[in-house]
């Protein structure tokens, strides 16, 4: 997985959230975030079961709406943004949705469609070989390994090459080649410019490539600095039940 270089030069965006709150009826799984994000930052979001990662990163990916605050793009406000600002984020939650009975390569082609990409066959068979998969482009997806599916998803949220990556626990399940594998590829992203944020329970291979460690606890941002040996050590104490 070595992701080829890009045409342009990607410009992430600046992301700022300001007493940011999301709801479940009585349940808070976001409370008063007060945090920002530079272009090209590698951030890696910790914290155990429940504590609110998958939340937070399907509200970056705007797939869900916070309940109180603000969410910034660029000093834009998300709920004003256009559809052309979000083909420029990238995101792989918990489920794959791959189209089962469809093959590697036509999930893909669906998915450059809805983006309408250009080149659209050219750019699939290039994805296909980043990742490993040109021998399966004509494997049905339910045919596919836990990790080859996850590499595929890997493929789809790359298809378009966007600036900002978000990635849910992407590691869940995988081999640990098909890990090392797949952080060696975040880094080269993030190598290129690219701002990636991913959340893990997995404090020692999620940190490998990171410049900065944020650490959820019930909703709360507790912690929040970069990645360097002193505050990996903090980081464990806490998510060991230890002293802050």
């Amino acid at each position: 997985m070595n992701p080829a270089a890009s045409p342009r030069a990607p410009s992430s965006p600046r992301i700022v959230l300001r007493r940011l709150s999301k709801y479940f009826e009585r349940f808070t799984a976001l409370d008063r975030l007060d945090l920002a994000i530079g272009p090209g930052e590698f951030v890696v979001v910790l914290g155990r079961n429940g504590a609110g990662k998958t939340t937070l990163l399907r509200v970056l990916a705007l797939l869900q709406q916070p309940s109180e605050g603000e969410l910034l793009f660029d000093d834009r406000p998300a709920d004003k943004l256009e559809s052309a600002f979000r083909r420029r984020l990238g995101f792989i939650g918990h489920e794959t949705f791959l189209y089962d009975e469809l093959t590697a390569e036509e999930n893909l082609l669906f998915h450059a469609r809805l983006h309408g990409l250009a080149r659209a066959r050219e750019r699939v068979a290039e994805v296909l070989a980043e990742m490993g998969l040109e021998s399966r482009a004509t494997s049905l997806a339910r045919t596919l390994s836990r990790g080859l599916k996850q590499r595929l998803t890997l493929a789809r949220a790359w298809l378009h090459q966007p600036d900002l990556l978000l990635l849910d626990e992407p590691a869940t399940g995988l081999d640990a080649p098909t890990r090392e594998r797949m952080h060696a590829w975040l880094a080269g992203c993030h190598r290129q410019g690219r701002s990636v944020i991913l959340s893990s329970h997995d404090l020692r291979e999620s940190l490998q490539p990171a410049t900065r460690i944020l650490l959820l606890e019930d909703g709360r941002l507790v912690f929040d600095g970069p990645n360097t040996p002193e505050a990996q050590r903090d980081v464990q104490a806490r998510l060991q039940g230890g002293r802050a």
